[in-house]
């Protein structure tokens, strides 16, 4: 089998609860499973499929922050649902 390199894709999330942070992913060319890698480590193999990953001409970043989350104008003035 032939190995072929990941699809780069981005993903965000939150880190400390309100820092909006972005970072890339590395997904499987054949079965677009997400792969657990990064710097440190970078499978040969998906586990999904087996298919064979060639990371030599991956360029590692570390993660970009992109902002704060702002504050909700109605943060803790949530009206209660009625209960009859």
């Amino acid at each position: 089998m032939e190995a072929k390199k990941p699809i780069e894709g981005k993903m965000r999330y939150l880190k400390y609860g309100f820092v909006h942070m972005e970072c890339k992913t590395y997904h499987c060319p054949e079965c677009r499973k997400i792969l657990n890698a990064g710097p440190n480590y970078q499978p040969k193999y998906c586990c999904e499929c087996g298919q064979k990953l060639d990371f030599t001409e991956v360029k590692w970043e570390p993660d970009k922050q992109i902002g704060y989350k702002e504050e909700e104008e109605n943060y803790g003035k949530e009206k209660l649902p009625k209960i009859c």
